[in-house]
């Protein structure tokens, strides 16, 4: 199975290189051709003078890329934290990934080694010649938390230049299904099918992998595990009892600690909401009535939100971006709670939501959480599908709690109550009730408002994105759910089905 990863690297930026490496990355991300190139003579005039500077027709070949799903530049500018320290520019670049991280950087440098030396000469330092591999790992940033839609999946797989990915395959049955006279029957449909896989040339690609199954251990090993406490207490019944005191004292235990530590994040949430007024007051409102109410971000105007809603809903594309950087509450408190909650996170995103929808999302290909600057600000990288609306529609209706529970312990977030000495029953019963869609669904929620205060949550959201300056996608025309059925179609060309089977089988065809 492909190993998709994720990568990002953070460099320092010097003020003074902080506009002309804007004005580079805007022309890169701006002119990226329907062939998924960008032409030397559109930054040609950009580039700094180096040894290494690109002297090709293309300045970036991005669909010579195997190994990349996606990629971005994003410029973050000079900002605060949120105890009013500066925090100097950097430029992050970050991509998702197949195979080994090593391989995919060699992948990089031979495909776009002078365009890569071009742009991060403007970081401080800058690579040295020969050397950008090193420079490139030394300034790696691990990821908290890390989410695929399309595990398993490689991007060639997905969507390849030669006549083996999964989505030439639906195009090849689709002119076969639609040819002349129609198939009587499912079987006839099948069999034309088949037929026309064959005569297409397509090959299943070489590097093809399987759809991550959820994983919390297998049905034998939750079997003998069984078995091994059958017998235990079978032969030692006071065995079994003084476990079973001894799990009632550590789930009261946990009980206690766990309200305990929700009591004090209300407090510290009440000290923190005087300790944001008062810098509202001391700073004022922001320049322009839909800036940044945050006064700690690079630049609260109308400017920058009119620059990140311009890179959104591109033309032609149904995939759509986000950059989203916002300093964390002052504490270890928070800090160690937040990492907490990205831990969940990130095994829930590895071991259960590995089907296409985090939770019930069905339209985010990659997201992954990052600390950076010291742990100071928590950076968000999301790739997904169809417009900023329906995107933040769809968290706060389907997966507000995890919002909440990451953000709430970010700055200017809405305000937020943690029900401290109910949430190990709320969330019991949250589990209990995920395979059902009825009952009373506020009696189902972790927390109480955050995310749910559905606008100030989406005014909070804007305040705090910014530009992606270059954003590439490998198939750009594909939904999470096109990826999906594209496997489906694919695996199930030359298995047998039953009639109804068959049938779902063909709908998707």
């Amino acid at each position: 199975m492909p190993d998709q990863s994720a990568f990002a690297a953070l460099f320092p930026v010097r003020d003074e290189n902080v506009k002309p490496l804007q004005k580079l990355l805007n022309a890169v991300g701006q002119n990226i051709t329907k062939e998924r190139e960008v032409l030397m003579d559109k930054v040609e005039g950009l580039l700094p003078s180096t040894p290494t500077r690109p002297r090709e027709r293309c300045f970036l070949e991005f669909h010579k890329l195997t190994t990349v799903h996606f990629l971005r530049w994003v410029l973050l500018e000079p900002a605060m934290d949120a105890e009013g320290r500066r925090i100097s520019a950097s430029l992050a670049f970050a991509t998702d990934y197949d195979g080994p991280l090593n391989a995919h950087i060699d992948e990089l440098i031979t495909v776009a080694g002078p365009a890569l030396d071009a742009i991060f000469s403007f970081c401080d330092p800058a690579p040295a010649t020969g050397a950008i591999k090193p420079y490139l790992l030394a300034a790696q940033r691990p990821y908290e938390a890390f989410y695929r839609g399309h595990p398993g999946r490689s991007a060639q797989q997905i969507w390849g230049t030669s006549n083996n990915s999964e989505e030439e395959l639906r195009k090849a049955l689709g002119k076969g299904l639609d040819a002349s006279p129609p198939p009587a029957t499912a079987e006839d449909a099948v069999t034309r099918l088949r037929r026309s896989a064959g005569q297409s040339g397509w090959k299943s690609s070489p590097n093809a992998g399987e759809p991550q199954k959820p994983s919390l251990g297998s049905r034998s090993s939750w079997i003998f595990a069984g078995a091994v406490l059958l017998l235990f207490v079978l032969l030692s019944p006071s065995w079994f009892v003084r476990c079973v005191v001894a799990g009632v004292v550590v789930l009261i235990l946990l009980i206690l600690f766990i309200g305990l530590w929700g009591t004090i994040l209300n407090l510290l949430d009440r000290r923190d909401q005087v300790r944001e007024r008062r810098l509202l007051d001391q700073h004022g409102p922001p320049p322009d009535p839909d800036g940044s109410k945050d006064p700690y971000v690079s630049d609260r105007s109308r400017r920058r939100l009119m620059i990140v809603t311009d890179l959104e809903n591109r033309r032609g594309l149904i995939q759509n971006q986000m950059t989203h950087v916002v300093n964390i509450k002052p504490g270890r408190m928070r800090l160690a709670t937040l990492r907490a909650v990205l831990w969940a996170i990130n095994l829930l995103g590895s071991r259960v939501f590995v089907e296409g929808k985090l939770g019930d999302i069905p339209t985010i290909h990659f997201a992954r959480w990052i600390l950076i600057d010291d742990n100071r600000r928590l950076l968000f990288f999301s790739n997904y599908d169809f417009s900023w609306e329906s995107y933040l529609g769809d968290f706060i209706d389907l997966a507000s709690d995890g919002l909440t529970g990451i953000w709430c312990n970010t700055t200017f977030f809405p305000q937020t109550r943690i029900p401290a000495w109910t949430i190990i029953p709320r969330a019991l019963r949250l589990v209990l009730s995920t395979q059902s869609r009825t009952g009373n669904q506020s009696a189902k929620r972790l927390f109480e408002q955050g995310a749910r205060r559905e606008q100030e949550f989406k005014k909070w959201t804007r305040d705090h994105q910014v530009p992606t300056q270059v954003w590439y996608s490998a198939y750009p025309l594909l939904s999470v759910v096109n990826v999906n059925n594209n496997t489906d179609i694919a695996r199930g060309l030359f298995e047998s089905h039953s009639s109804a089977e068959l049938s779902e089988w063909l709908r998707k065809v």
